[in-house]
């Protein structure tokens, strides 16, 4: 249960996180330039780690050597510049909704490179998960029939913002599964975190030198606030995140992942006075209790597996 709950807080986080990255971008700041900052400051912070797993580093087999950079050159960095840059070109609300695909990739990778069963049982619930995210989303899919869905309609935009949305779908779902089959090989979960960011580092560098224009001066409240941002959401988030990931299937954690909007709606009125409306609590309620309900039939699965062998 703690796999879950852990992946859960690291959601939280991530929701958190919303509330000083938008007001960023709202700024002027390019999204490169925030993301660079970001792993910028976690390398440093996260040195001494680099230092106490180089042996670990070091004898990583081609496999886990590729996935770790898969994780950090092409789920931190570029999933989260294609996602940012997909608002440019869609509708938030396709944009989000385009999202929810990333379980679906996730599920069908962990079945091909994991050999992760997709069981009866984990398909009701998935089902079940999706539906309450799909609740949550309902008021805005209603308006989507009347609004703007492309904020320009030659082709090459909306190639350019629905290839961005999917590159983020694909990245984040496969860096789940990359971030799982590291765990079954033994990899400390601060490794792979810190292994992460170094990657997603090496590749911002390069694009950050190609596009010097997309750098401005940052002012000193700004500069904090991106540090803070990192801490809480990058090296806090993360360490419970892998933490999670250790413990449960990549296909239970993708679905948890998906408790991501009810934190950021939860967040919306706590912080910013938006009123929760019932869509999002009776939404949020299934999905929440969904993860639960998966999470102790797979558990009671294992002891039942556990007590045949014993007998």
């Amino acid at each position: 249960m703690a796999g879950i709950l852990f992946i859960m807080i690291a959601c939280f986080t991530w929701a958190l996180d919303t509330l000083i990255r938008y007001p960023l971008l709202g700024s002027g700041y390019s999204a490169l330039q925030i993301v660079l900052i970001e792993h910028l400051t976690l390398v440093v912070i996260i040195s001494p780690l680099i230092c106490r797993y180089r042996y670990v580093f070091r004898h990583l087999s081609l496999n886990s050597l590729l996935c770790l950079l898969f994780i950090g050159g092409i789920g931190s960095a570029v999933g989260t510049l294609a996602f940012t840059e997909a608002f440019r070109y869609l509708n938030p609300t396709v944009v989000i909704l385009l999202q929810k695909l990333q379980p679906i990739i996730a599920i069908l990778l962990a079945y091909w490179f994991l050999k992760e069963r997709i069981e009866g049982q984990f398909l009701r619930w998935a089902i079940v998960i999706l539906s309450g995210s799909f609740i949550m989303m309902w008021p805005d899919l209603r308006l989507l029939s009347d609004a703007q869905w492309h904020y320009s309609s030659d082709s090459m935009s909306l190639l350019k913002g629905y290839g961005f949305t999917l590159i983020a779908v694909v990245a984040w779902g496969a860096a789940t599964v990359c971030g799982k089959y590291l765990s079954h090989q033994n990899v400390p979960a601060n490794a792979i975190m810190s292994g992460r960011f170094v990657a997603g580092l090496l590749v911002l560098v390069p694009l950050a030198m190609m596009q010097t224009e997309s750098l401005t001066a940052i002012v000193p409240v700004d500069l904090s606030l991106i540090i803070i941002m990192a801490l809480l959401s990058g090296l806090i988030g993360m360490w419970f995140y892998y933490r999670g990931l250790k413990t449960v299937p990549a296909q239970m954690a993708t679905l948890a992942e998906l408790s991501f909007p009810v934190f950021a709606a939860s967040i919306n009125w706590l912080f910013l006075d938006k009123g929760l409306t019932s869509y999002q609590i009776i939404g949020g309620s299934i999905l929440i209790l969904g993860n639960i309900g998966l999470r102790m039939k797979e558990l009671r699965h294992t002891e039942l597996i556990t007590e045949t062998h014993q007998s």
